[in-house]
């Protein structure tokens, strides 16, 4: 049985994606005279004053992916440990489970419709199905966000998650998006590390998901945490998503960490601007500290 794997981008896209960010860093680079930081820290150029930028481009960006060590040592990301340790240690015991429930489901379709289906209770399904560890998982890890949310709702905690979720505590020194909204002029922005973490721990909270609505699957709410804020009109909005990735064995338990750039500018662009060159622009505290051009 092939099993639901629709959150995974393809290799192919995975590269392109990768290809692009490079090309990125090295056009940047050359317009502020910096120099690609190769490797895969959170550093991506180096200025001229040997300070470090982390390039953001594109529509969504994946902050991180880490597993359980990198999660388990990290100094305020080891929150996210519940959420892995939601899952059993052993995959295949995971997937033998989920299987076994997916396929009760299809059947159920199968035999009464999908409609019949979106009507069937949770409680149905674990009583006809019985002791299941992917049902499990589920409902221990709907738990587990919703601690980890509480604990999020902390200013102070959440500064200290963003500060190393982002810049890996004291590694990088900017964050710098390359905005392509304005498909004539597509601008570098660069935003101070201090800026980024003020608005965001400001402007943003925590909160956790709704219930998906696959008939297939067994649905349940609060699988990923999700990061809010509210636009102008009041409407809330994502712009984090954090989610446990377990669509393979190679990806199994590992946090996936989203961010989206519209949002992210949408907050952030609100700081009084200077321009540094025609590619370029600096924001609020960057406006001084970002080394001039020759």
């Amino acid at each position: 049985m092939t099993i639901n794997k629709r959150r995974a981008p393809s290799s192919k896209i995975s590269s392109e994606k990768k290809k692009g960010g490079h090309n990125n860093e090295n056009i940047f680079a050359s317009l502020i005279g910096g120099q690609v930081i190769k490797g895969t820290k959170k550093s991506d150029v180096k200025d001229k004053s040997g300070n470090f930028h982390s390039l953001k481009s594109g529509k969504k960006w994946q902050i991180f992916l880490y597993s359980c060590g990198r999660i388990s040592q990290s100094s305020n990301l080891n929150i996210l440990e519940k959420c892995q340790k939601s899952f059993p240690e052993n995959y295949d015991q995971y997937l033998k489970d989920r299987i076994l429930c997916i396929s009760f489901k299809e059947k159920y379709i199968s035999l009464h419709g999908r409609k019949a289906a979106k009507l069937l209770s949770n409680e149905e399904v674990s009583k006809s199905i019985g002791d299941n560890l992917y049902i499990k998982s589920k409902h221990l890890l709907r738990k587990n966000t919703g601690i980890i949310c509480n604990m999020l709702k902390e200013k102070d905690t959440l500064r200290k998650f963003y500060n190393e979720a982002l810049f890996n505590n004291d590694e990088v020194d900017y964050l710098t998006i390359k905005d392509s909204t304005n498909k004539n002029n597509k601008l570098f922005k660069i935003f101070s590390k201090d800026d980024v973490l003020n608005i965001l721990t400001e402007k943003t909270y925590p909160t956790t998901s709704k219930a998906g609505l696959v008939p297939e699957d067994f649905n349940v709410e609060g699988q990923k945490i999700l990061l809010c804020y509210k636009k102008d009109s009041g409407k809330s909005k994502n712009i984090i998503e954090i989610e446990v990735r377990n669509e393979s064995k190679t990806k199994y338990r590992l946090i996936r960490f989203n961010m989206y750039s519209k949002d992210t500018l949408y907050l952030l662009n609100n700081l009084t601007e200077k321009k540094f060159n025609n590619k370029v622009k600096t924001y609020g505290q960057a406006n001084e500290s970002f080394a001039p051009s020759d």
